[in-house]
């Protein structure tokens, strides 16, 4: 196996990680940006369109820190890490005039099944050109390994009609793929539009969650085979049925909010958590779990955690 991934858990080999250089980090505001705290929302009016870096250079300094250093960790592990491309110019400026110029969060605008890589399809217009700093990951990917490359349509202009479909909702659970559903990111074109990618080996199933959560990564990690992170509060329906028998480690909605369930598996029992989030670090090390704590604040403030910062290219395992 050279390219792909089958579970959130498998080991890894190969993954991109973010690029948040701090003179590109651009404030930005939308309609469907209810996910956001009051404080964030006021700070996201107050001064879309500027560099972060003009308004809070600390911030911004910090991001940029703090990614750097994950991609160091994870290179240590012996894990090959690519950045994505660096846009510049139009390209920055392309669907997004007012919009964030970091490409911090590379899980959302692509996704991997099992040998598929796919062009996910964002909500957020200052986001939908994210994707090019990507391709050329991409197009590697079908050269040299093998990978079947697909396109989401893009949703409508005004970002009201999908089908749209982003990283940070898609899990992966062998055979079952399971899809974010808030109306702040994945919709239910979306997931259809996957499971007639993937045909009759999968089953993709929507997880309705409450309106002000981005991504299903906001409310839900599996961590192993038999252990998830959730947060109940944000979970319309509770947890997928194939779900509900294993061990579970549950998380306020506080906890949410500081992205407890927004982990970077490195592999069954071991896992990169934001320090911050200390509660749960005990919890998963009660169960045996080897935590890297790694300080991660400053993307985290900006609505993303380590699972949004990277994308597995390569995970080893097995489809049963």
């Amino acid at each position: 196996m050279l390219f792909g991934a089958h579970h959130e858990w498998g080991r890894l080999r190969e993954m991109v990680i973010g690029l948040s250089p701090a003179e590109d980090v651009v404030v930005f505001y939308e309609e469907s940006c209810r996910w956001l705290t009051p404080e964030g929302l006021e700070f996201s009016r107050r001064h879309t369109g500027r560099r972060l870096i003009d308004v809070d250079p600390d911030w911004a300094h910090r991001i940029e820190r703090q990614v750097d250093a994950l991609a160091e960790l994870v290179a240590r592990e012996g894990i090959t890490v690519h950045r994505p491309q660096r846009l510049k110019g139009e390209e920055r400026t392309f669907l997004a005039p007012n919009g964030e110029g970091a490409q911090l969060f590379p899980r959302d605008g692509m996704i991997v099944v099992g040998r598929h890589v796919i062009d996910a399809s964002l909500r957020l217009k200052c986001r939908q050109r994210e994707r090019y700093g990507l391709r050329l990951l991409i197009q590697n990917a079908i050269l040299a390994k093998g990978a079947h490359w697909s396109s989401v349509p893009l949703g409508s202009p005004g970002c009201v009609d999908g089908p749209f479909l982003e990283g940070g909702d898609t899990l992966l659970n062998g055979h079952e793929i399971y899809v974010g559903i808030s109306g702040c990111a994945s919709d239910l074109a979306g997931a259809d539009w996957l499971q007639a990618l993937l045909g009759d080996t999968y089953r993709v199933i929507p997880v309705a969650l409450k309106s002000h959560v981005l991504h299903l990564d906001c409310a839900m990690a599996l961590i192993q085979p038999g252990l998830v992170i959730h947060c109940p509060q944000k979970l319309i329906d509770g947890l997928p049925m194939s779900l509900r028998d294993w061990d579970k480690i549950e998380v306020s909605s506080e906890e949410a909010a500081l992205l407890a369930t927004n982990g970077l598996v490195l592999e069954p029992g071991r896992v990169i958590v934001d320090a911050d989030n200390k509660r749960v670090i005990d919890e998963l090390r009660k169960r045996k779990v080897d935590v890297i704590p790694l300080p991660f604040d400053g993307p985290i403030r900006l609505g993303g955690g380590l699972r949004c910062a990277h994308n597995p290219l390569l995970r080893e395992s097995v489809l049963a």
